[in-house]
């Protein structure tokens, strides 16, 4: 059986990592993303599939071939499939690119790599600065790189 104290400060931690920002900033983003795609696979369901079976003269949700007693219903799968590349297309153009051009804007990129050269000794990749290569231990002595 845990002491009163020990019980406390476990929740005092628990609330402590549940409150913190990006928990809860995550959460936020799941909920906000399932019920994102909650209505897109609704949008391709209720208009895009109907659409696209009205030029074909299918109807996508009934699409499926039998084997045997087994009943194969892949036109469920290309609804999930037109679901996701929606998804990912929205995603892509108005995240990804708008936060890549604010990075940019604000000066935010990544620094450059450190220039890399070969090893002498073990022709490993490692940074031309070293004196020492992490792979082999080799001592490479000050300007080793330029040589």
């Amino acid at each position: 059986m845990e002491a009163p104290s020990e019980k406390k400060s476990t929740l005092h931690e628990f609330r402590a990592f549940i409150l913190r920002g990006n928990v809860v900033d995550l959460a936020v983003a799941v909920a906000v993303g399932a019920a994102f795609t909650a209505v897109v696979t609704s949008f391709v369901a209720a208009f895009i599939t109907p659409i696209i079976g009205a030029f074909l003269g299918k109807d996508f949700q009934k699409l499926a071939f039998t084997i045997n007693t087994s009943k194969f219903q892949y036109g469920l799968f290309i609804n999930a499939l037109v679901t996701f590349l929606i998804t990912a297309t929205v995603v892509f153009f108005f995240v990804v690119k708008p936060l890549q051009a604010l990075v940019r804007r604000l000066g935010m990129s990544p620094p450059e790599p450190a220039p890399t050269a070969e090893c002498p000794a073990c022709l490993s990749e490692i940074p031309a600065a070293a004196i020492r290569c992490r792979y082999c231990t080799s001592e490479l002595g000050v300007g080793w790189s330029s040589s």
